[in-house]
């Protein structure tokens, strides 16, 4: 049986560069192993017959159609390969050459890796042809080197009216301006979503962007990456009109204060460093900023200095990185950058004077910002150097409402476990977290053996005393342990047992994590460009 796929959605990690693979692979290799104007000029395709053996060679072509589909790359850029959809389909047969050839959803979603003009502008013109008048997912990572790469940008450009979701990566940028977007200003009625990864560009480079963006009407989530922050830059973004912003710089300041001033909208944030400028334009005198819509907010924890600035009261999940995180947990990507859903995501990472201590993180910024705010966090995601103790603080403040928890990096142990622990003595109220389903431990726990297991049995078994006025505690449905745990073979017999009853218990094995040795030579600095 198929079913259908979910809407796509931008992954945890949108603001990040595409994998090396994306950068490596480009519609030239396509366009010299595969003439797709020309099947003359290929191996003669095999005819298909009524009669042929396979079930599929009798499906209407409707139903093959909707097939077809289901085929494409899940990449919300895909990289044209011969050995994915839709240019594999192309070539199985006549018959399904025509059809693919004739089904304009097919063909538009592409990432363009340009190099060589004589063969992408005409490679890429021609797949944009068949999307008919689709709207269109488009990524182009182009290095300029200083010159000027007009040609691939106008064959984009031509189809601006159709841009739904777009992704530009552009480098080597540090001259005068190079490059012009006059083909798609004020012509982008439909763009939604916009990605921007610059590197070594100067920011007379930026207008031109900054300037389309301004245009577009219905443009409500914005990635912007970078290697150097310029506030300037950032303020001059539609920002009134966004509920998605994500942030990712590397070298510098941001006054992040007055950026979210300007988001009245805002639902969803992502800020990746740099420090944030708390001492300029007022912002220690400043009342704090009200941000009635912010449902997700991630920021690395370095910068928890801006949580004493900002009021939340829809914020529903919390999530606190370190810099090397390099992936949110697959359930984030459901409900932060899968984030359009009603809950709410922070996430906070690392080196201020906000951050460590001797005892790790300090919450505090957090926990008032809870206060103040008068928010319920239903999901709670840490990592960086923290004591259990420190992170039962945050549990308690949290309890009634957290439904979901996810621990990287912070060694656990038979305090944290026995809290968690229901007896048939304790009342829901007096169990720490009493709505927890989801149990995500990418880290060291050291409870005695049994103690987890115990731990658990006991919040998927707990039922309601019906001489209690309580609630119950909400069943436990996942927990997620590291390999090699004292308790994993017990957990799995109890998501055996579990499943014989609705919402049964799923237990995922994390794989240990490598040990990576680096020589010296490993490490390097960058040199930043000094026009900026």
């Amino acid at each position: 049986m198929i079913q259908k796929a979910r809407p796509r959605t931008p992954p945890s990690c949108s603001y990040a560069h595409l994998p090396k693979a994306v950068f490596d692979s480009n519609l030239n290799d396509v366009v010299r192993r595969i003439t797709l104007d020309r099947p003359e000029s290929l191996a003669p395709l095999p005819q298909q017959s009524h009669n042929a053996s396979s079930p599929v060679s009798i499906l209407p072509p409707e139903i093959l159609a909707e097939i077809f589909l289901y085929c494409l790359p899940k990449d919300r850029f895909p990289v044209p390969s011969c050995t994915q959809a839709p240019l594999l389909l192309s070539h199985i047969s006549h018959q399904w050459r025509d059809l693919a050839l004739s089904i304009p959803d097919l063909w538009a979603a592409l990432h363009i890796n340009y190099k060589d003009p004589e063969e992408d502008i005409p490679a890429t013109e021609l797949w944009l042809s068949r999307s008919g008048n689709r709207p269109l997912t488009l990524s182009v990572a182009v290095d300029f080197n200083e010159q000027p790469q007009q040609g691939i940008l106008d064959a984009l450009c031509k189809h601006s009216s159709r841009w739904r979701h777009i992704r530009f990566d552009f480098r080597h940028l540090l001259c005068p301006p190079m490059y012009n977007l006059d083909l798609a200003q004020d012509n982008v009625p439909q763009l939604a979503t916009f990605e921007f990864h610059a590197r070594d560009i100067s920011n007379t480079n930026f207008s031109q962007i900054t300037h389309l963006l301004s245009s577009a009407s219905e443009l409500r989530e914005v990635t912007w990456v970078d290697d150097l922050a310029d506030t300037d830059t950032l303020l001059e973004l539609p920002l009134d009109r966004l509920s998605s912003l994500s942030l990712a710089m590397e070298h510098g300041t941001l006054d992040y204060l007055q950026l979210l001033n300007r988001c009245s909208n805002l639902e969803h944030i992502r800020i990746t460093r740099p420090l944030a400028n708390l001492q300029g334009s007022g912002n220690l005198n400043r009342p704090p900023i009200y941000l009635s819509k912010l449902t997700s907010l991630k920021i690395s924890y370095d910068l928890t200095g801006i949580l004493d600035h900002l009021i939340l009261p829809a914020l529903r999940d919390v999530r606190i990185y370190t810099e090397n995180d390099k992936q949110v947990p697959s359930t984030h990507q459901s409900s932060s950058h899968g984030h359009h859903s009603s809950s709410a995501s922070i996430s906070l990472s690392s080196t201020s004077p906000t951050s460590p201590t001797a005892e790790g993180w300090n919450p505090s910024a957090l926990l008032s910002l809870i206060d103040r705010s008068a928010c319920a966090i239903t999901s709670l995601s840490v990592s960086p150097t923290m004591t259990e103790g420190t992170l039962l603080v945050c549990l308690r403040r949290m309890s009634d409402s957290l439904e979901r928890l996810y621990v990287d990096n912070i060694v656990l142990g038979d305090v944290l476990v026995g809290s968690l622990t229901c007896s048939q003595h304790d009342g829901a109220s007096e169990v720490l977290c009493p709505k927890l389903s989801e149990l995500d431990l990418n880290t060291r726990v050291l409870s005695t053996q049994g103690a987890l297991a115990t731990m658990v049995a006991s919040r998927i078994c707990v039922s309601q005393d019906p001489r209690s006025d309580l609630e119950p505690c909400v069943g436990l449905r996942r927990i997620r342990i590291v390999d090699g745990h004292k308790d994993l073979e017990r957990l799995k017999d109890l998501a055996l047992l579990s499943r014989t009853g609705a919402g049964g218990l799923v237990v995922d094995v994390i794989p240990r994590k490598p040990v990576v040795q680096h020589t010296r030579n490993y490490f390097f600095r960058r040199k930043l460009c000094a026009s900026r």
